[in-house]
């Protein structure tokens, strides 16, 4: 469910967007058990705004961004980007980078199920966003929704047809490309009409629309089994799972709104399980997308931890609120999903917010490429605001642009904290831009009997470095291609924890070297051995330095501003009694080019 309401923002943030934007949005609580599309719709249609123009006037800035054409130009190639552009956000898509969209799709239609006609299509027959998507060659489709009364519509075949009728004369009208369905809470009572009504659908616009396309919002946990996407599969050309809302406004804990692992410590419901059980359920990986949130939900709770007690509903965050929200209160990462979060305190009591942010959704990003997904979906286009970070993702993961940022970490399918998945096959590429080399460090590893494969550069066929099973670890591994690609396979007898592993990139005519010192003392607990780390390096010019430590989670545990330096050898000692035992990366960080080494602690 595309549960993105805000919440209240705090009075320093009130300054920034309009007053009367923060009563339309900003604080509406989500109900536990229906969708949010449905509640947001009732809401705004209480509102007598019948244009963009007017929609604007509301919101203020609060969904528009400068992304038009910011930065440089990259293809998607053949990688789907599915934006839905809610009409309450007004003439936000004239901020879109579009270069960064397949497909945008406007939201909605909505259906009145008494004849199959709408009941409302808001701004569909004049707003500019068709235009302005068509003109960069982006696809444009209608969202048709319906949220209740199910049987009323699909139970009867003239209400099927006049609606499938409508939205081919629609389609038509602005000479866009295809229609989305969004029903949600569908019956079990509901499959076969369903899944016949969808054939019908895509037979229809593929005969008289040649070229166009279909596509189905799909729940993140299909409850009622009421998606035969078996059935609609000859007929629809795209599946977009609507992976988050895995803990809601009405949850009983804060958690994980789009968990991309549950661990150890959540439930067993995930986006990488929900992309494994469509798949299993004859879907093909071309056909499907991940939806991935742009917004989060925050919580009152009994303490200021991941997981802690709701005390009432939550209220969706815009993922532009988020934001601002952590940077101010301070960002918390959740390795277990791989999410982050923040805590604060409000009205004498504990809030807790989980959202997704650029590290959270490359990892997403990496799972769907992994997977060879066809792509993703975003609910909702604007919710970012005037951000670019979420576009540098896609850009970063999905176009002929892409590259792996210069340190990093990757897990396997199940996490930090959590099995990998039986009958398992794809390939992870770690290509930073300008790296002359990369290396590639484990701090746990089990494969049972399946098998992990590295090789130098960036695909299978460049030169095996090894390959590892049970746990014969691969230890510490470099590239000296500026690249590795790592293949895991796995069958379907034994799945164990996998591995975690961090990475670290070189680039550029620097050198740098590290080693461990003698402890500056010995201690037991709480802190195991310590001492000191030092750094020798070599600067080809004089450059401001600083030097930083990752654990094999990638989180930077310490860092040290060395300042200007001049050309030549360098030897630095970071005192270390704060690092207890295991492996690490050091990576100094100058002006034009990183290096990296590891540092085994004792």
């Amino acid at each position: 469910m595309h549960r993105v309401i805000g919440t209240l923002l705090a009075a320093f943030f009130i300054a920034a967007f309009s007053l009367s934007a923060q009563q339309s949005f900003e604080g509406l609580p989500a109900g536990a058990m229906s969708s949010a599309h449905h509640e947001q719709m009732q809401q705004f249609g209480r509102r007598d705004i019948g244009n963009e123009a007017g929609w604007d006037s509301l919101n203020g800035s609060l969904y528009h961004s400068d992304a038009m054409q910011r930065g440089r130009r990259c293809s998607l190639g053949t990688s789907v980007v599915f934006g839905w552009n809610p009409y309450w956000t007004g003439t936000a898509y004239t901020g879109y980078d579009y270069s960064l969209l397949s497909d945008v799709c406007y939201f909605s239609y909505e259906v009145d199920p008494s004849t199959g006609g709408y009941s409302n299509i808001h701004s569909w027959k004049t707003t500019d966003l068709v235009p302005f998507a068509k003109a960069a060659g982006t696809r444009v489709h209608l969202c048709a929704t319906l949220f209740a009364n199910h049987q009323q519509l699909l139970g009867n075949t003239a209400n099927r047809e006049r609606l499938i009728d409508s939205l081919i004369a629609l389609v038509r009208l602005r000479a866009a490309d295809g229609v989305n369905i969004d029903f949600e809470g569908v019956p079990a009572s509901q499959r076969d009409p369903l899944a016949g009504f969808m054939v019908d659908l895509g037979n229809r616009f593929h005969q008289e629309l040649p070229g166009s396309r279909i596509s189905i919002a799909l729940p993140a946990v299909d409850w009622s089994n009421a998606f035969d996407v078996a059935t609609m599969a000859a007929a629809v050309d795209l599946f977009i799972i609507m992976g988050y809302d895995y803990h809601w406004a009405g949850s009983s804990d804060a958690g994980p709104v789009a968990p991309k692992n549950s661990g150890a410590r959540w439930t067993q419901y995930d986006a990488t399980r929900s992309v494994n059980y469509y798949l299993a359920k004859g879907l093909t990986p071309a056909k499907l997308c991940l939806g991935v949130p742009y917004y989060g939900y925050e919580w009152p709770t009994a303490a200021d931890t991941a997981g802690s007690a709701a005390q009432g509903t939550g209220t969706a965050v815009l993922y532009s609120t988020a934001r601002a929200q952590a940077a101010l209160l301070g960002r918390v990462w959740e390795p277990q999903s791989s999410a982050p979060y923040y805590a604060h305190r409000a009205d004498s009591s504990w809030r807790v917010c989980f959202y997704d942010d650029g590290e959270s959704l490359r990892m997403k990003y990496d799972m769907v490429k992994m997977k060879r997904l066809a792509g993703i979906g975003i609910w909702a286009l604007g919710y970012d605001g005037q951000n670019p970070e979420l576009w540098d993702a896609i850009r970063d993961v999905f176009t002929d642009c892409a590259s792996s940022p210069c340190a990093g970490t990757f897990s396997d399918m199940g996490g930090p904290a959590g099995n990998y998945y039986a009958d398992e096959s794809y390939a992870f590429t770690i290509a930073p831009e300008g790296a002359t080399s990369v290396t590639l460090a484990f701090n746990s590893f089990n494969v049972a009997d399946d098998r992990l494969s590295i090789f130098d550069g960036r695909d299978t066929g460049a030169a095996l470095i090894g390959r590892y099973s049970g746990t014969s670890s691969p230890g510490i591994v470099t590239g000296h291609s500026g690249a590795l690609t790592l293949a895991f396979v796995s069958n379907g007898a034994v799945q164990s924890w996998g591995w975690t592993s961090a990475w670290a990139c070189s680039s550029g005519p620097s050198a740098v070297t590290a080693a461990a010192a003698a402890p500056a003392r010995l201690e037991t607990y709480p802190n195991p051995a310590t001492g000191n780390i030092v750094v020798r390096y070599v600067l080809p010019a004089p450059s401001a330095v600083r030097i930083a430590v990752y654990d094999l989670l990638g989180t930077e545990v310490m860092a040290v501003d060395e300042g200007m330096r001049e050309r030549g050898s360098h030897e630095t000692t970071i005192v270390g009694e704060s690092l207890s035992a295991g492996t690490y990366l050091v990576q100094l960080q100058a002006p034009g080019f990183r290096s990296s080494a590891v540092v085994m602690r004792r």
